[in-house]
């Protein structure tokens, strides 16, 4: 009897471990998962401007850009001529002008820049003694096209006073006969608030200098 007893003990801690050994969890490898690196998209360079400045609280960037021909003449002679100046056919440059309210400390919490009654006026062709002359006749659809006002009156159209925020770009377009042999626009753009005239020279594209003088005035 005892022997059997015995026996059964034996054989019920045998079963005992077996039991263990069953229910106990497999150990499976630890990992971890790392998602592909994926690159990070660079945004594209901004167009640097071919001249900007400011004068008080406006700064202003000049952007050249396509040349065209013009469809139509200019309908202008030089004094004491007969012919027309700039007849159809002649090379156009066309430039974006950006204008951004730059804020100073004694505005206070002022916001915006008055630029009221901004023009090009007194801008001429580094060389030439005339005035430059708008393509009046093409440029505006051209401005349009691209996207943009006509002149900064264009921009402010049915406003009597132009606002300017700070901080924020808006952008109008211009476009000139180009004469023979100019190389640089001398930019005047005239922001009355500003007290005085901001001059810049542009220095033109080798597409419009050379359109230029392949198809002289």
């Amino acid at each position: 009897m005892t022997k059997k007893l015995i026996a059964i003990a034996a054989l019920l801690s045998c079963l005992a471990l077996t039991s263990c050994a069953t229910t106990a969890p497999a150990k499976n490898p630890s990992f971890t998962t790392i998602a592909p690196t994926k690159p990070t998209p660079t945004p594209a360079e901004a167009a640097t401007p071919a001249a900007d400045g400011i004068v008080d609280t406006v700064y202003v960037q000049v952007f050249p850009g396509e040349t065209f021909k013009a469809k139509h003449g200019c309908r202008c002679t030089l004094p004491d001529a007969t012919q027309e100046l700039f007849p159809a056919g002649t090379a156009v440059i066309f430039m974006k002008f950006t204008m951004t309210g730059e804020w100073k400390p004694s505005q206070g919490n002022q916001t915006s820049q008055d630029v009221t009654g901004t023009t090009l006026k007194g801008t001429q062709f580094d060389g030439r003694p005339e005035p430059t002359v708008l393509d009046t006749a093409d440029g505006p659809s051209v401005a349009k096209t691209n996207g943009l006002a006509w002149l900064p009156s264009g921009l402010f159209r049915g406003q009597s006073t132009w606002t300017l925020p700070n901080d924020k770009e808006r952008s109008f377009a211009a476009a000139w006969y180009l004469p023979a042999g100019v190389d640089c626009l001398l930019l005047t753009m005239d922001v009355p608030s500003e007290g005085q005239p901001l001059r810049l020279t542009v220095p033109l594209p080798a597409s419009a200098t050379n359109a230029a003088n392949a198809g002289g005035e």
